[in-house]
């Protein structure tokens, strides 16, 4: 399991994500690192602007990115920390419930789907994590829809910076779509979201099938959250059956896959309960073989 750790601000990262590829490095990076004036990526055998595989989770807490069962063949696309919490959540405001999040009959890159991943009460308050996919758009109106999903997002957070025309142009990638993740509280949408992108339909590398990836969501650094509660998001490739946390009480959470409109991918959110901490986390095949790499610390503080 490799671990990145990291601690600071959320600019545009969608269409592309590697500003300074150049500086992206393998193994343990600073936050800093990753976004200061456009996110660095680690990079495998494939750079970025390439065809881009599954998103990974980026922990913007004291946490770490985790890239669990990591392919060393795939560059793998960020998904920085998100936050927020609440039932809507639409351009700016709020969104539809989540079942009236179905999948366009036409994928219109200005037209997002959004599904809420999961809900829960907190101290009398409402919380929910929702994830907003905006297709692919053509090249010539990439940077459309930079600024839509940038001006969807910046009210809630005066530190995402807003994108430039010549960063969509270098970074645009036309095998991935773009992905936005937000807590919304008591239907209120907070801020530390994240961004990032994920492959869109056709597009899976099916090399990275039972691949899995994730961390947690709504921090920044220690003392720096907006999340009501510790939540852990993950990726998962879609030959990925089954994810089953056991607690230290000896009892276990097997979370059910939530699919996002029309991506490859599936998310799975693990809250965690009141006054536990996790033993282990185990991550099983289709076929109930386990995978290797699931050795996760998430939620074992």
């Amino acid at each position: 399991m490799n671990t990145d750790t990291h601690e600071d601000t959320d600019p545009w990262v969608g269409l592309g994500l590697a500003e300074a590829a150049a500086g992206a490095k393998v193994g343990p990076a600073p936050l800093a690192d990753i976004l200061a004036g456009g996110r660095r990526i680690r990079r495998r055998r494939r750079t970025l602007v390439g065809a881009l595989a599954l998103a990974s989770a980026v922990v913007l807490a004291g946490g770490a990115l985790a890239e669990l069962h990591p392919r060393p063949s795939a560059a793998r696309p960020m998904l920085p920390a998100g936050s927020g919490t609440g039932s809507n959540t639409g351009s700016g405001t709020g969104g539809p419930p989540a079942s009236a999040a179905a999948t366009p009959a036409v994928r219109d890159p200005f037209t997002p789907t959004r599904v809420r991943l999961a809900q829960g009460v907190v101290d009398g308050r409402t919380w929910e994590l929702w994830e907003a996919l905006w297709p692919v758009a053509p090249k010539e109106r990439a940077y459309e829809q930079a600024l839509a999903v940038w001006q969807e997002r910046a009210p809630y957070d005066s530190e995402i910076a807003k994108p430039t025309p010549e960063f969509v142009r270098q970074y645009w990638d036309p095998a991935s779509d773009v992905i936005n993740t937000y807590f919304t509280l008591d239907g209120v949408r907070l801020g530390h979201d994240t961004q990032g992108i994920t492959p869109s339909p056709g597009r899976f590398d099916p090399r990275d099938s039972t691949w899995f990836g994730g961390g947690l969501v709504g921090h920044r650094g220690k003392g720096d959250t907006v999340a009501p509660l510790d939540v852990v998001l993950l990726s998962l490739g879609p030959d990925v059956g089954r994810v089953v946390v056991t607690w230290t009480d000896g009892t276990t959470t097997e979370p059910a896959p939530v699919a996002v409109g029309d991506s490859p991918t599936r998310q799975v959110v693990v809250p965690r309960p009141e006054g536990k901490k996790a033993k282990s986390w185990k991550f099983y095949d289709r076929n109930g073989v386990e995978l290797k790499g699931g050795d996760s610390q998430f939620l074992t503080d």
